[in-house]
């Protein structure tokens, strides 16, 4: 007798079938368990294995920055402690003028130095002072008692950046040896992420390429440690109300500051001054500014200019005597 065949398609029938006899079954619990097990073991393995080789970077990283801190640190750290501590001493103590005489016949003012300004109440202890110095920018002052040559302020820019290259900035010497602190350690320390890590790993090798090399080639040129403390005063406003007050809003306003020019040839302090200067302008002609900004930065750049004058007064005053 011929075997009827089943109704439907014989692919249907086949599948069917084979879930009758289990071979297409699911899993069973432990199968499913089995597989979580090994994905989580792969997780873990591959999360110890990150960790350990991102804890291994660092450790060469650091390794490297530990050996640079002991060769480069010997030159770098007394200099800048020497610095920051007449620096926190002008600020805290009520020192008497003083111009020595030596001020009249050397020749500073076109000599490589250093140059930083900062309020005076930023200059009360490292910390505050460190943190003040990485705004710090020359300025005014700086272009009319140095008179170095410069295109730019030639052709009539309004304010800071005008000024020439020289004197070099303090707070460029912060920035150029920022690997050499505990803070960027410490930053490096707290990495968890391989890309973190790459970016700490380039500031390294800029720093230890470019920026720390001509860093200590500028400083180990400088004669002169040129340093402007800028007291508070009530008259100051700020330029917007409800702001605090800034190292700009006291350059455009009438107020004292502290004026200190060491010789870092002989570790001796020559000039130190405490005086208060205003100027105004006029236009020529009928063209006038009126953007505010442009006419803050001319107010500062006069006031600067007439406090460098001053302390120009005065060094020919006491040559005279």
């Amino acid at each position: 007798m011929t075997q009827r065949k089943p109704p439907g398609l014989p692919s249907v029938y086949q599948a069917r079938a084979n879930r009758e006899q289990g071979r297409t079954s699911r899993g069973s619990p432990t199968f499913w368990l089995g597989i979580v097990a090994s994905l989580i073991v792969i997780v873990v393995g591959y999360r110890y294995f990150e960790e350990r080789q991102l804890g291994g970077s660092k450790e060469a990283l650091l390794q490297k920055e530990r050996a640079v801190k002991a060769t480069v640190g010997g030159a770098w750290f007394p200099l800048r402690d020497g610095v920051e501590q007449r620096v926190i001493e002008a600020a805290t103590k009520d020192l008497p003028d003083l111009v020595d005489p030596s001020v009249a016949t050397w020749d500073f003012r076109s000599s490589p130095g250093l140059y930083l300004r900062l309020r005076i109440g930023d200059a009360k202890d490292v910390t505050s002072l460190r943190r003040a110095a990485a705004s710090s920018q020359r300025d005014g002052f700086v272009g009319c008692f140095l008179r170095e040559p410069n295109a730019a302020a030639a052709k009539g820019d309004a304010d800071a950046g005008a000024f020439a290259e020289q004197p070099w900035n303090w707070q460029k010497a912060y920035a150029a040896t920022r690997i050499l602190t505990d803070e960027w350690a410490a930053e490096v320390n707290a990495s968890d992420d391989p890309l973190r890590l790459r970016v700490f790993e380039e500031q390294y090798e800029k720093a230890i390429k470019v920026e720390i090399p001509a860093a200590i080639d500028l400083v180990k040129q400088a004669q002169f440690f040129l340093f402007v403390l800028d007291e508070d005063s009530p008259e100051v406003h700020p330029a917007e109300a409800g702001a605090p007050v800034t190292e700009a809003d006291l350059q455009r306003s009438p107020h004292f500051a502290r004026v200190h020019l060491v010789n870092l040839r002989t570790h001796t302090e020559v000039l130190r001054l405490r005086r208060s200067a205003e100027a105004s302008f006029i236009f020529a002609g009928e063209a006038r500014v009126t953007d505010p900004e442009t006419l803050d930065a001319m107010k500062r750049q006069v006031n600067n200019c007439a406090l460098a004058k001053e302390v120009d007064r005065a060094i020919k005053e006491s040559v005279a005597k």
